[in-house]
């Protein structure tokens, strides 16, 4: 009985002191660690998105229809979940005729850190389709963007990649 009364009479404040001190980093290992699992599922949801609208163009969907970009991106939009907003999302399709020709300019951006050089030209019947893709991600938590080594002029940028050969529609 003797230690739970001199507890109860204790008020020096250790323990608010090392709350004090150790509250900050505990929460922001959190607050980090959910930044970090966001990014990773921003990363995952994109890759699913371009495999499955990489596959309308594969089978000719999206070639076939009125308006070939909105058809795209409708297909992407309803792949793409709520976590992901899919009207922020920037492709670049272009075709091939054979895999040794896919080359890719190297994205260049504009002022907002938009690639201003990405195209939308899907392939026909027996070439290749191959699609680029990237989405902006805001980094909340301070000391993430050196983490993922982006500096104050580099935004942090998802991208996907998916390559398909056209089936031979008619």
């Amino acid at each position: 009985m003797q230690p739970q009364k001199r507890l109860g009479r204790a008020r020096s404040g250790n323990v608010m002191i090392e709350f004090a001190l150790l509250a900050p980093v505990f929460f922001m290992l959190i607050v980090g660690l959910v930044e970090f699992v966001l990014f990773q599922y921003k990363t995952y949801a994109l890759n699913h998105v371009v495999y499955e609208a990489t596959r309308n163009l594969q089978t000719g969907e999206v070639q076939t229809a009125a308006n070939m970009e909105q058809a795209f991106r409708d297909e992407a939009c309803e792949k793409a979940g709520q976590m992901i907003d899919c009207t922020a999302i920037v492709f670049d399709v272009r075709a091939f005729d054979a895999l040794n020709e896919v080359t890719y300019p190297p994205p260049e951006f504009d002022a907002d850190g938009f690639p201003s050089n990405f195209v939308f030209e899907p392939g026909g019947p027996n070439q290749y389709s191959v699609v680029r893709a990237s989405i902006h991600h805001e980094f909340v938590t301070p000391f993430m963007a050196e983490l993922f080594q982006m500096g104050p002029d580099l935004p942090a940028i998802v991208n996907s990649f998916c390559i398909v050969k056209n089936e031979p529609w008619t």
